[in-house]
């Protein structure tokens, strides 16, 4: 049996903990930020639902200016009731398994229909006007929607993540083959202790980088406020995100716990 080298023996550790870092995280974005039905999960959340809210009122006070109706700089125009549905729709046709969008009208259509059906007699009298502003307008209804939401970034974002899934898929299987690999190579130079013991503090090095990265996504916004980050959504996206990035910091977390008890069994005496 070919024995390795201390120093052989930190490359090894320090390879095992990127590909079992990189093949976890990624397979969790997927599974959260790119399946539709989590994202929608997830704006349901109390803590969220208002920065959804906040959010479809932005661009809904732009839909205002366009239209010409009655309506305050940034006043909160919507309830969750009427402006979760607007954000399941972007949510459906940006996230998921889709082919390549080359245009956004089947999308403005869904959204005037969520607005003619959640805007009612109950709803603020500025909301009101703008449904019915949209109504007088109708031959333009589809272009003001498209322009105050700003559709043709949600067309660029749908394919963007459809890039994002293939690589994603990719990478995965890739860091699969890598991670068996190299426990077949370490098979061959290690009796099954070490290997436990090498694979096992990859793993929690893999737990300690989630928890540290994964951790800083997480209380970022409490730090820098969404109008600082404000470039094409960032900010938004980060509020959003970070009870998720809370999540991924238990799963590094687990880990490291799981990994530490049988590294430390096999530790050298």
């Amino acid at each position: 049996m070919q024995r390795i080298t201390e120093e052989q023996g930190k490359q090894y550790k320090r390879l095992l903990a990127f590909v079992i870092f990189l093949g976890i995280s990624l397979v969790m974005i997927t599974v959260t930020f790119l399946n539709p039905s989590f994202m929608k999960g997830q704006m349901r959340q109390s803590n969220n639902q208002a920065i959804v809210v906040k959010e479809v009122d932005l661009h809904f006070n732009q839909l205002a200016t366009l239209v010409g109706a009655n309506s305050e700089a940034n006043a909160n125009l919507l309830t969750s009731r009427e402006a979760l549905p607007i954000a399941d729709y972007i949510v459906d046709y940006t996230l998921g398994v889709h082919l390549f969008r080359t245009n956004s009208t089947e999308l403005a259509h869904h959204i005037y229909g969520a607005i003619k059906q959640n805007i009612d007699d109950d709803s603020a009298s500025d909301a009101q006007d703008i449904r019915d502003g949209l109504k007088k307008q109708s031959d333009l209804v589809l272009a003001n929607v498209t322009t105050a939401f700003n559709l043709s970034l949600a067309v660029l974002g749908a394919n963007l993540v459809n890039v994002l899934l293939i690589i994603n898929v990719v990478i995965v299987v890739i860091t699969m083959i890598m991670l068996v690999s190299l426990i077949q190579d370490l098979r061959g130079r290690l009796g099954w202790r070490q290997l436990i013991h090498e694979v096992t503090g990859g793993v929690m090095w893999a737990g300690f980088w989630m928890i540290l990265l994964f951790g800083f996504l997480a209380i970022l916004p409490i730090f820098v406020t969404t109008q600082t980050l404000n470039l094409t959504g960032i900010g938004y996206l980060l509020e959003l995100a970070s009870s998720t990035f809370l999540d991924y910091v238990i799963v590094g977390v687990v880990l490291y716990i799981i990994a530490a008890i049988p590294w430390q069994a096999t530790s050298p005496k």
